[in-house]
Formats: C-alpha cells, structure tokens, sequence
C-alpha cells in the first residue's frame, strides 16, 4: 500500500508544476482555430486528474515510469487518465475526492452529470469495447462501467499498470515495471494465459489484433519513442522518434489508419517548453502538430466515430486546473 500512495502522489496531480509567469486564458491558440476546440468539463464542478508534468530530468531514465525529452529538461507521467466509451456516448476520467483516486463516468455533451464507478485508489484505467473498466492499483482489476460493484482482480503484482483490452475483450496488455525497466504483457481473459510480450510501456491495442499492439519506449539517448510491435512475428518498427521531441500516451484510431499522442514542444507564446497532441499515419508518415496551447495538453483519446479527440489540459484558467476538452478532427488530414 505504500508503494500504491508513493506512485499516486508521484504521478497524480489536478494541476501540473512546469508553468509560470502570466497565463494565456483563451481557449484555443491562434494555430488551433480549425480545430474547435470545446471544455467538456467544468473546474468549478468537478476534480479532474491529468499526470504530472515536471522540468528537468530523472536519473535512469530509461528504466522509470516517466516520459520525457532529456534536450529540453522535460518528463512526465505515464499514467492513462482518460478514456472514450464504445457506443462514444460517454468519457471517463479520474478524479480525487474523500483522499482517494477514482474512475468517475459522464456524457460527452457539455453539462452533463458524472458517476463515481470505483471506491478506491486508481492508478491509471481504460474503458474496453466489451464494456468493462480496466483499471490498475495493486494489480489490474476489472468493473462493469454501469452496473453493480463487483470488482475482478485480474493480477496481483502492485507495479501492473496501464491496462489496454482488444475491442472483443478477450486479450488484455498491461505494463509491468521492476528494476530492469518496463515491460509488456498479455492476459488471455478467456484462458488466463499470461505472457511477456516486449519491452516498454503504455501498450495501445489496435482493434481485434491479438498479436500486435502500440507501445512506449525510453531509449537511452533521453527520448521516449512510439512502437510498433508484432511480437508473434517478431517484427518492431519505430513510428516515432525524434532527438528533440518525445511522444508517449498512443491511442490508434477506429479504423486503425491513425495515430494520436501527446509531445513536447516549444510555445510560441511563452517560448516555454509543454505537452501538445500530434497526430501520425500508422506508417510513420503525415506528422501533424494538433495543439498549440502553452498548457499542458495530454491523454488524448478517439471518439468511437474517429471524428473527434479528447484530451485533458489546464488550458484557459487562472488556477491551471485541468478539464476534458474536445477537437474536431473533420477539418484536418482528411477525418
């Protein structure tokens, strides 16, 4: 329990630590206009949790639980916080209330009211297609996203996070950290077969495929990479790499065509380093900045129709609190 509390307060925070100097309130940058972009959330009402974002650069860095870019002195967490309901109704994200983290459910549409779905410290969580919340805190447990309170613990190894499951529910990947680095691993849900798939973090399923999935890689240059693995063939292909900017939080879209993430990069409005959301073609190719904003924007997440992104920011607040905003994609690189 304590390394639980120690991973919480380490990676879970409402507002994040690399801003200062005066805001930029408006809702969008002047390079997002075609975007749309559109809070979901509202501070006043509701706690929502996005990872920490830190300057500098931790030791050992390729084998922690942070992302980051060493040339710019940056690092954040790798915790998933927000994820897209199947039908695309609904948005889950974590708050803190009563000294706790947790997985609370509310309608996409603006306004909307939120349900509390789980009563006790979460790490990190994603909404499978099958229906079911996945979540991590000592171990990976499993919970229906509406109905009753039963819990499925599904591993008992306390650094087990990151949870992702096929769109069928049948295959789920999680990450694994020790002291040799993260790696990933497979959960068969039907037989219970467990496998060590590859290294890194932040597995990404690809729809229904069984045998390969999107994940993250801190190389030892002080980057974090995307990658594509096929571990039956064993077959590993860099999407994304760049000495200057590193990616992390992958999330494919629908039709398995796309690729959005967050990334460090340089305001032009404060000449401060931040996270933003870059979209990419699952060949490593169309590299596209998506936002501008000197906030941090992070987790972001395809709407079930591909049409739109969710992602959380501490945009456009005095008190850099964090919200779930939304773009629409229809505008840009043929959505």
């Amino acid at each position: 329990m304590k390394k639980l509390t120690l991973i919480i307060s380490i990676f879970l925070v409402a507002m994040t630590s690399c801003h200062s100097g005066k805001q930029f309130l408006d809702n969008a940058a002047p390079e997002e206009r075609a975007l749309n972009i559109m809070k979901v959330t509202d501070e006043e009402k509701t706690t929502v949790l996005m990872p920490e974002v830190r300057s500098g650069f931790p030791k050992n860095f390729a084998t922690t639980r942070w992302s980051g870019n060493k040339n710019n002195g940056i690092h954040w967490g790798c915790n998933k916080l927000l994820s897209a309901s199947p039908d695309g109704d609904e948005i889950a994200y974590m708050t803190a209330e009563n000294k706790q983290t947790n997985i609370m459910i509310r309608r996409t549409t603006a306004n909307g009211s939120a349900t509390q779905r789980t009563f006790r410290d979460v790490t990190d969580f994603s909404w499978g297609g099958d229906g079911k919340l996945y979540f991590s805190g000592e171990g990976i447990s499993v919970i229906d996203a509406h109905v009753g309170s039963l819990v499925r613990q599904l591993t008992n190894n306390e650094s087990d996070c990151n949870p992702t499951v096929t769109d069928d529910g049948k295959l789920l990947f999680f990450s694994r950290f020790d002291r040799t680095g993260p790696s990933i691993w497979s959960l068969n849900l039907e037989n219970g077969a467990l496998t060590q798939c590859a290294v890194g973090y932040e597995p990404c399923t690809i729809g229904n495929n069984k045998e390969a999935f999107v994940c993250v890689r801190n190389n030892t240059s002080g980057c974090s990479e995307i990658w594509l693995v096929d571990f039956v063939k064993g077959q590993e292909t860099i999407i994304l790499s760049d000495k200057n900017i590193s990616y992390s939080h992958p999330c494919v879209s629908p039709n398995g065509q796309w690729l959005v993430c967050q990334g460090n990069s340089k305001s032009s409005i404060n000449k401060k380093q931040n996270t933003d959301i870059f979209a990419i073609r699952m060949d490593g190719t169309g590299l596209v900045q998506l936002t501008f904003h000197p906030a941090q924007d992070q987790c972001p997440v395809f709407s079930a129709d591909g049409r739109y992104v969710f992602f959380l920011s501490d945009r456009a607040n005095k008190k850099e609190h964090t919200n779930i905003w939304r773009m629409n994609l229809n505008n840009m690189m043929g959505f």
